[in-house]
């Protein structure tokens, strides 16, 4: 349930409150000033300005801590964000900001809750517990943040009062969310085993919280930088070195344990038009190369220039959720190509998909891929990112708009290039 105050429409994060304070008996939240009756408050968040489409929702519970959630780890950030950061964060932390911040929300604990109950229930508590069990009792500075449509779900930082980030936390809330966590945390594991030259976030616990999993890691260097997109793909050893977070293993593909297990998501593809174009394109997609041999590899699933950075002369990679043990060699730089252009320069799909198969051609070579199945692994790629949309929209409800449904038609055009017998049935299409 909805606790809004007088306001008429729920605001855009209201998901994300529903289900970190919400569903609770000892714990509830609601527009500043408007706890129920018999609830005191705990914690006041505040709404601030954050890139389209997220919300950022942080705690006030000191100058220096709520100052520091804003402009930590601004390195990572460029242009009017890191400038707009840094002057907010200066704002609060001198007190000039908090008395013109109206987008407030109170965290209400029930009047006589037991110190077991709020123990339990009360994120700030849980939060302790995960992450700053050696500090003194005092109250943290949580930063939130999510966004809208399919792939969202609640990142938390944690602060302490000082300052000091303490951690992060990624909440599993659906199916699909929670099978991120678990994949994130089985690739921390895996490189916990297996060091690499490059660095990740320590991970910490991945902990069940009312119905949520919770996957705690360490804070990353203080001092890591941004790599840009316009820096160029890091170098291939890289790339490497994430492949070999498991065996590299040449494979025909329609033996693959990738395939076989795309083949399968298939069948939960809950829209009936998607599921089509899904099955139709990987059919033609195993009659032309079922027998085609791939090397399989460790890949990251998300490798793009916002998941990375530098400290100290050594690459981190982060956000490992969407991360499998098996996929084609190759797939992390063909994704990185992609993304830039559809996400960091806003390109239309299609033009997205052709302009990463073209540039990523040099990378699959170098990382060993046959000249005659680079097309092929980029095809790939794209039915990999329609099982993905698909079972997040399946868990969250919403489509990712720009992606779907012209997928469909950008998957069918990319098969024409590498299956000679799908053109015709593209031409007729169009």
């Amino acid at each position: 349930m909805l606790r809004l105050g007088s306001a008429k429409d729920p605001p855009g994060y209201a998901w994300m409150l529903d289900l970190l304070y919400g569903g609770k008996q000892s714990v509830t939240w609601a527009a500043a000033g408007c706890l129920p009756a018999g609830y005191t408050r705990a914690d006041q968040l505040v709404r601030l300005p954050s890139a389209q489409g997220r919300s950022l929702l942080v705690s006030l519970a000191s100058r220096r801590g709520t100052s520091s959630a804003l402009t930590s780890y601004n390195a990572l950030r460029s242009g009017r964000r890191k400038i707009a950061r840094q002057v907010l964060g200066s704002a609060l932390q001198a007190g000039m900001a908090q008395p013109v911040l109206r987008s407030r929300i109170d965290i209400g604990i029930r009047v006589g809750t037991s110190a077991d109950e709020r123990a339990d229930d009360l994120l700030d508590d849980k939060l302790r517990a995960l992450c700053a069990s050696s500090l003194p009792a005092t109250r943290l500075v949580t930063a939130i943040s999510g966004g809208q449509g399919p792939y969202r779900k609640p990142i938390l930082h944690v602060f302490s009062q000082t300052g000091k980030p303490l951690g992060f936390i990624k909440v599993g809330w659906n199916t699909w969310t929670k099978e991120g966590v678990r994949q994130e945390k089985a690739a921390l594991t895996a490189y916990g085993s297996r060091p690499r030259g490059f660095g990740v976030p320590n991970l910490l616990s991945l902990s069940d919280w009312h119905g949520h999993n919770l996957l705690a890691t360490a804070p990353l260097p203080e001092r890591v930088t941004k790599i840009g997109a316009d820096a160029g793909m890091p170098d291939a050893s890289v790339l490497r070195e994430i492949n070999g977070l498991s065996e590299v293993a040449a494979r025909p593909l329609a033996e693959s344990s990738w395939w076989l297990r795309a083949r399968g998501r298939i069948r939960d593809v809950v829209d009936r038009v998607a599921r089509q174009a899904l099955t139709q394109a990987t059919e033609r997609i195993n009659a032309a190369y079922g027998q085609a041999t791939l090397d399989f590899g460790f890949c990251h699933g998300d490798f793009t220039p916002w998941n990375l950075g530098q400290a100290s002369g050594r690459i981190y990679v982060w956000d490992w959720e969407s991360s499998v043990p098996d996929a084609p060699v190759g797939f992390d730089a063909v994704h990185y190509l992609f993304q830039v252009g559809f996400v960091e320069h806003h390109l239309p799909l299609e033009e997205a998909a052709v302009t990463a198969a073209r540039s990523a051609c040099p990378v699959l070579l170098e990382l060993g891929v046959r000249a005659e199945y680079c097309g092929l692994v980029t095809v790939l790629h794209l039915v990999d990112l329609f099982l993905r949309h698909e079972a997040a929209r399946a868990s969250a409800g919403a489509p990712d708009e720009r992606f779907y449904p012209s997928i469909s038609k950008v998957l069918e055009r990319q098969l024409a290039h590498i299956c000679p017998e799908a053109s015709e049935n593209v031409e007729g299409a169009s």
